[in-house]
């Protein structure tokens, strides 16, 4: 099954393609964290609990890329992300009260442009005799440089 791909607005084809071509270098760091965090029965990860989730005793150890999506995203030095909105910088965040914006020009030096790429899988179980979807999982990687090293972040797992 070939996966969806997305591409954020203002990725240039040979961003895209310098990302896409690290294709295989993306599945082995995705296999190592699906086997340290879900498979491995010795991770911390994994609930040993009766009807908790993810249940190693149904992962079947099998997985598929759904969707990957290749992007920036813009950082300031205290690592908040913010998204262009109206040829600005904008930072919003809830301060317990109130939505606040934060806004700087696109030329900040307070910001860096990082490519991301998301990574959304699912693992397959075998609950009922046969092999279905059973967790999605997503992944993110964030870097500076498209030759940079890769390295993938849980960003959540969920129920199918």
């Amino acid at each position: 099954m070939k996966p969806r791909i997305n591409l954020d607005d203002g990725i240039t084809t040979e961003e895209y393609q310098a990302m896409a071509s690290r294709w295989d270098e993306m599945l082995s760091l995705a296999e190592e964290i699906i086997w340290q965090c879900y498979l491995n029965p010795n991770s911390e990860d994994i609930m040993s609990e009766v009807d908790s989730f993810p249940d190693i005793r149904y992962l079947t150890g099998n997985y598929y890329v759904g969707d990957v999506s290749y992007g920036y995203i813009h950082r300031d030095k205290r690592h908040q992300p913010y998204n262009i909105k109206n040829g600005r910088l904008r930072h919003k965040y809830h301060n317990g009260k109130e939505w606040v914006e934060e806004w700087l020009p696109l030329d900040s030096p307070e910001v860096t442009r990082y490519y991301r790429i998301l990574l959304c899988l699912r693992l397959t179980g075998d609950g009922r005799g046969k092999e279905d979807d059973y967790m999605g999982l997503d992944l993110i990687a964030e870097f500076e440089k498209l030759n940079d090293l890769l390295e993938f972040e849980i960003l959540s797992h969920n129920v199918i």
